[in-house]
């Protein structure tokens, strides 16, 4: 890994920015859960990959499993979270995401700003970092890279429709004629 770089004296990104971050993209992910094509949570992209229902209920933990795994420095309560998203049905996927979205504002409106920009955390590959570095670098990239993986799934299965600003924003528009 290259050197670490001198740090500013405050954060340049809040929690609340990291909090932001994590919740546009449980939106998105919402959004393109209206967008699975019918029959589509069984789809499966090739065998050894999830299905489609997977990778949501994966989603429906992965950033306040995250969040907590990067506060605690150990995974108890992300298994925990991993386990009991083992049981849901499609129709448990939107209350899901929207629990994990109570739980992240809990988790975030308890953290200080001295604990985001001063404590420190343990990577999945055991790097040290603060726990600002670490919440951007796990759970929000997994939130990113997974919504990205749930839009390539609908179009897999089928959702010809939806394209850049469906994924990215969260968004339905019109495509520019050619």
């Amino acid at each position: 890994p290259p050197p670490p770089r001198p740090r500013p004296p405050s954060p340049m990104l809040s929690r609340h920015d990291i909090l932001d971050a994590l919740i546009r993209e449980i939106q998105i992910t919402r959004h393109l859960v209206g967008k699975v094509p019918e029959g589509g949570m069984d789809f499966r992209p090739s065998e050894g990959q999830r299905t489609m229902l997977e990778l949501l209920r994966y989603q429906s933990f992965c950033g306040l499993g995250g969040t907590y795994a990067m506060i605690d420095g150990g995974w108890d309560r992300y298994q925990a979270l991993a386990a009991a998203s083992a049981e849901l049905g499609a129709d448990d996927i939107l209350p899901a995401l929207d629990a994990q979205t109570a739980g992240l504002e809990e988790v975030f409106e308890g953290m200080t700003d001295e604990a985001f920009a001063g404590q420190e955390a343990t990577s999945p590959r055991g790097e040290k970092m603060t726990l600002g570095k670490a919440l951007l670098e796990h759970p929000v990239k997994w939130m990113t890279a997974y919504k990205l993986q749930l839009f390539l799934y609908c179009k897999l299965a089928g959702n010809e429709e939806i394209w850049t600003p469906n994924c990215w924003g969260g968004v339905d528009m019109e495509r520019p004629s050619a």
